[in-house]
C-alpha cells in the first residue's frame, strides 16, 4: 500500500499535467512499472474520479511552486505555521519525520548512498521504519570531526542509517583536517573516496545538512572550529558549507584556509551523484540555502513550512 500524498502527486502529474510515465518515475526514483501500478491504486482508492482530490493538503501547492521556482526534483514541507514560538527541537522532530518518510519510499537494494553529517539527518535516520532489510552500501564523506555531539558526525550517522536500513557502512577513520596537506593525498587515497563517487550508479544518493557560518552554526557550537577561523570565513564572503565545502550568497564555491587538508567528498564528486537530498530549515539558514540553491547541489530539499516562505520572497 501506498502513501496517499505521493499516489496524488503522482495522479496530478500523469493525469492533470500530462507528464510522461518514463519522467514522473524518473522524478520519484520508480520503475515505470511501478507507476502504472500506483495510479491503477489512486483510481482504486477513488482519489482520481474525475478530478484529483486532496492538492491543498499537505503543502502541495507549497511544495509545487518551490520546485518550479528552484528548479528542484522534489520538495517535501513540514507544516509549522501554527506551532507554538516556533519550538524548534520540536520542528527538529518533525522535518526529520518528513525526511524519514522521503527515504523510506525511495531507499531499496544495491544502492550507494553517501552521507554527510547534521542533526536533521540523525533527527530523520532515527525515524525511518521499513520492513525488510537492504544491501546498500553507505559510506561517510568527511573525516572524523571533534563534536561535543557526536552522534551528528558523518561516521556515526551511517552507522545509524546501516542498523536501520541495512547494508553496510564505511566510516572515515582519518580526522577531518590533517596537518600535512602532503598526508591528504596519501591517507584519502587509502580510503578511496573520490574513486568511490566516481564509481557511482545512477542509483547513488546523497544526503547531507548545511551550516551557517556564524557564531551559532554547529561548526563552533560544536567544537569543532574556533572563532578566528569563522571570521576568516565571513573575511571570504562565505555563508554556508555542504559537506564542509564553503560556498557565498552567490554559489560560488570558494576554498577556505584549510581546504586542502580537510578530509571531504569534494563538490564536483558530489555533482556527479544523480540524487542529491538536503534537509534544512529554521531562520538562520535562510541565506545558506539561497546560496546553496544557486550552487544546484539540491535535487531534494526537505524543509519546513516557514523556510519555505521566506525562500521564496
Amino acid at each position: 500500500m501506498s502513501d496517499e500524498k505521493i499516489l496524488t502527486r503522482i495522479a496530478d502529474l500523469y493525469y492533470l499535467q500530462e507528464i510522461d510515465l518514463s519522467v514522473i518515475a524518473d522524478k520519484f526514483n520508480f520503475s515505470i512499472s511501478k507507476v502504472s501500478r500506483m495510479l491503477k491504486e489512486a483510481r482504486e482508492k477513488k482519489i482520481v474520479e474525475f478530478k484529483i482530490k486532496n492538492l491543498e493538503k499537505d503543502n502541495y501547492a507549497l511544495e509545487k511552486l518551490m520546485e518550479e521556482t528552484f528548479g528542484l526534483k522534489e520538495v517535501m514541507i513540514y507544516s509549522d505555521l501554527e506551532v507554538p514560538k516556533y519550538d524548534k527541537e520540536m520542528i527538529f522532530q518533525e522535518v526529520g519525520k518528513t525526511g524519514a518518510s522521503y527515504l523510506e519510499r525511495i531507499l531499496k537494494d544495491s544502492l550507494n548512498i553517501f552521507v554527510c553529517g547534521g542533526k536533521t539527518l540523525y533527527s530523520a535516520f532515527k525515524n525511518i521504519k521499513i520492513d525488510k532489510k537492504l544491501k546498500a552500501n553507505i559510506y561517510a564523506t568527511l573525516g572524523g570531526l571533534n563534536l561535543k555531539l557526536a552522534k551528528y558526525e558523518s561516521n556515526r550517522l551511517v552507522q545509524l542509517l546501516s542498523e536501520k536500513i541495512g547494508g553496510t557502512c564505511y566510516p572515515v577513520y582519518l580526522p577531518l583536517i590533517l596537518k600535512n596537506i602532503n598526508y591528504k593525498e596519501i591517507m584519502v587515497d587509502e580510503h578511496k573516496l573520490d574513486q568511490i563517487a566516481a564509481n557511482s550508479t545512477k542509483n547513488d544518493i546523497y544526503i547531507a545538512g548545511i551550516s551557517t557560518v556564524s557564531i551559532e552554526s554547529r561548526m563552533y557550537t560544536l567544537g569543532s572550529f574556533d572563532l578566528n577561523f569563522i571570521n576568516s570565513l565571513k573575511e571570504k564572503n562565505i555563508i554556508g558549507e555542504v559537506g564542509m565545502n564553503f560556498y557565498d550568497i552567490n554559489g560560488n564555491f570558494i576554498k577556505s584556509e584549510i581546504d586542502d587538508r580537510i578530509v571531504k567528498l569534494q563538490i564536483d564528486e558530489i555533482l556527479k551523484i544523480k540524487n542529491r537530498i538536503i534537509m534544512a530549515f529554521g531562520r538562520e539558514k535562510i541565506l545558506p540555502l539561497k546560496g546553496l540553491l544557486k550552487t544546484h547541489v539540491p535535487t531534494v530539499l526537505i524543509t519546513d513550512e516557514v523556510t519555505a516562505i521566506e525562500l521564496l520572497k
